[in-house]
């Protein structure tokens, strides 16, 4: 399994520009958009390296600066339709959502490299769950079946 840093690297090498992380100062951001009060170390890595754009990573979803302001906003939205089916984890938070109908949280944001569910919506069951934030990454870099 690549490490968030080989991650970036490989993706750099197929396109040199489809890389681009973010600032210590939007990391920070983020935090407080989410009400946090901390983020995963593996976490921040990959916004460190990735946070705006991550090549062919996550292409389509809602995962990168300065969108990843809203996405509380719209997380909450998403298992206040679906309360009846499915609930956030207290100790989640979604950092991640696929045209409105998928989110992927890290289940523990006090875990340095947390497990990663992915919920849809009107399913009861989670679609997906990664043993670590880092796996979920390397799942989308391999563009595994199942992801999205």
């Amino acid at each position: 399994m690549h490490k968030v840093a080989e991650l970036a690297n490989l993706i750099r090498q197929e396109s040199p520009d489809g890389v681009l992380g973010i600032t210590q100062e939007q990391i920070s951001e983020i935090q407080e958009a989410w009400g946090v009060p901390r983020l995963p170390s593996a976490y921040v890595e990959f916004l460190a390296l990735m946070g705006a754009r991550a090549g062919r990573m996550l292409r389509g979803t809602d995962a990168f600066y300065p969108v990843l302001l809203r996405i509380k906003e719209w997380a909450d939205d998403f298992f206040d339709e679906n309360a009846d089916v499915i609930s956030l984890p207290e100790s989640a938070v979604v950092f991640a959502m696929h045209q409105g109908y998928l989110a992927y949280c890290m289940s523990d944001v006090s875990v340095p490299d947390p497990e990663v569910i992915l919920y849809s919506e009107a399913v009861s069951m989670p679609l997906r769950v990664w043993p670590t934030f880092t796996a979920f990454l390397n799942a989308h870099y391999l563009d595994e079946p199942g992801v999205k």
